[in-house]
C-alpha cells in the first residue's frame, strides 16, 4: 500500500480502484441481501471471502498486515482513544435506553457480543484500510477522507434513518482515530460492541432473532 506516490504517477493504483470499487460492491450486497433477508448466510460469505483475500496478501507481502492496521504498533493509544469513545456513546444509549423503555440485558446479547465483533471488524478493514487508507496515500486531505469515509460507513445502512445517522458519525470519529493510530483492532472490536448496544437499547430490535430466530 504505497503511502507517498510519486510525482506523475496516477493518484490512485489500479489495485486500489480495484479494491474500492469491490467495497462499493460488498455495500451493495448487504443492502440486497438485507432487504431479502438473507444477512445471515451473506455476513459469513464476506467474512471468509475477504479475510481470504487480505490473508493471501498478508502472506505474500511483507508488511501488509501493518500497512492495513491489523497491528500491535500504537495499540495502546488506539484502545485509550477508541475506549473513551465507546465509553461516551455508550453512556448515551444507557440514558436513551432507559427513557425509551429499551434497557435490558437479553441473553442474547453474549452470542451478538462474541460473534459480532467479527464482522465489526471486517467492516472497518474494507471501510478504513481499503477506503480511508487508500483516500489517504492517494494525496486528499484528511477534511476530504474523513467525510468520504464517514458517508461509505453509514450509506450501507440505508433505509433505516436512525443507524444510518449514527453510524455516519461513528465512522467520521473512526476515521479520524484510524487516520491518527493506524490501528483496526480497537475499531473492530468496539464496533461490534457498540453495534450490539444501539440494535438493542436503541432501535429496540434483537437482531440475533431476526437473523436467526425468524424475529420481526
Amino acid at each position: 500500500i504505497p503511502i507517498n506516490p510519486a510525482p506523475g504517477q496516477p493518484r490512485f493504483t489500479s489495485r486500489q480502484w480495484a479494491e474500492m470499487g469491490a467495497v462499493a460492491l460488498t455495500g451493495v450486497g448487504h443492502l440486497a441481501a438485507s432487504e431479502a433477508g438473507l444477512s445471515a448466510g451473506y455476513i459469513p460469505v464476506v467474512i471468509g471471502g475477504w479475510g481470504g483475500y487480505v490473508g493471501y496478501r498478508g502472506l505474500t507481502e511483507e508488511d501488509f498486515f501493518r500497512d492495513l492496521g491489523f497491528t500491535s504498533e500504537n495499540l495502546g493509544p488506539a484502545f485509550r482513544d477508541a475506549s473513551i469513545l465507546a465509553g461516551v456513546a455508550t453512556a448515551g444509549m444507557v440514558v436513551y435506553g432507559a427513557a425509551s423503555g429499551n434497557l435490558r440485558l437479553e441473553a442474547d446479547m453474549l452470542p451478538l457480543l462474541v460473534l459480532y465483533p467479527a464482522w465489526g471488524l471486517t467492516q472497518q478493514m474494507l471501510v478504513q484500510g481499503m477506503v480511508t487508507r487508500h483516500l489517504s496515500d492517494g494525496g486528499l486531505s484528511p477534511y476530504a477522507v474523513t467525510p468520504i469515509s464517514a458517508a461509505t460507513f453509514g450509506s450501507v445502512h440505508i433505509p433505516n434513518w436512525e443507524l444510518t445517522a449514527a453510524t455516519t458519525g461513528l465512522g467520521a470519529a473512526y476515521a479520524g482515530l484510524y487516520q491518527k493510530h493506524e490501528n483496526l483492532w480497537p475499531l473492530g472490536i468496539y464496533h461490534g460492541v457498540l453495534g450490539a448496544e444501539f440494535y438493542v437499547w436503541v432501535l429496540g430490535r434483537n437482531p440475533w432473532e431476526e437473523m436467526f430466530g425468524g424475529g420481526e
